[in-house]
């Protein structure tokens, strides 16, 4: 059962209903719900995109590119490597970009959504065109899936952990941005969105079992093992 533990541990059945939430989206778009709702939020922004907002949005859209934050994570995680000695922090950022291609793009391809700004008349139905990609958004997978192994990565560099607020707003900043930008640019439509977020945090929930750290030397990152906590108490009694 030890392999089972991470079941036990909170977050397990938040990520399942994640998952459901995605299906439950899945499903009402194909059914032709929401569709008028993404259809008018691609119009507002299209009529309201000044060059200059444009620009801002274009440059903040990368905040979402997995290969930028891969390719700058795999450097961090290289260096921190080198220093401790162990290839944890690599393996941690090489298993979250494959997770996100074995997840996501399968999905893509099933989907079968056209961009926004397709010349389909059809583009923002799902199963409706080979050739799309939109659906669910990767952009906002990345940033529930990537920033979290900013921060363990940086907490690691420090040997102490980055306070709350600081923590909240490298979690937080990027997710909205991001959002915004795909959305507002055309790139996505609305929902597209929504179910990225809703599909990167239920993976972020899975992903975040795996331990950064030796577990002979820090437990694991969600906190500690049950077990570990009943032995702690334990020594305390026996030390009194």
């Amino acid at each position: 059962m030890a392999t089972l533990w991470w079941m036990s541990r909170p977050g397990w059945r938040t990520a399942l209903a994640l998952v459901a939430g995605f299906a439950v989206l899945t499903w009402a778009l194909a059914a032709g719900v929401f569709l008028d709702v993404d259809v008018a939020v691609r119009d507002w922004s299209d009529a309201h995109r000044p060059e200059p907002a444009r620009l801002v949005a274009k440059t903040l859209y990368f905040l979402g590119s997995a290969n930028l934050l891969a390719a700058i994570l795999i450097v961090v995680a290289g260096v921190l490597a080198a220093r401790d000695r162990t290839l944890r922090p690599v393996l941690l950022v090489l298993v979250t970009a494959a997770t996100s291609y074995v997840v996501v793009v399968p999905l893509k391809i099933a989907a079968d959504r056209s961009a926004p700004h397709a010349p389909w008349p059809d583009a923002v139905e799902l199963f409706a065109n080979d050739a799309g990609w939109s659906y669910p958004s990767g952009h906002a997978v990345n940033t529930l899936i990537w920033y979290p192994i900013l921060v363990l990565l940086i907490e690691r560099a420090l040997r102490r952990p980055l306070s709350t607020v600081v923590r909240r707003a490298i979690l937080i900043t990027p997710v909205v941005i991001v959002f915004a930008a795909i959305t507002y640019l055309g790139f996505h439509w609305l929902t597209d969105s929504v179910a990225g977020v809703l599909l990167g945090a239920a993976l972020w929930l899975v992903l975040r079992r795996l331990q950064l750290d030796d577990p002979a030397r820090r437990p694991p990152l969600d906190g500690p093992h049950p077990a570990e906590g009943r032995r702690a108490v334990a020594r305390r009694r026996v030390d009194r």
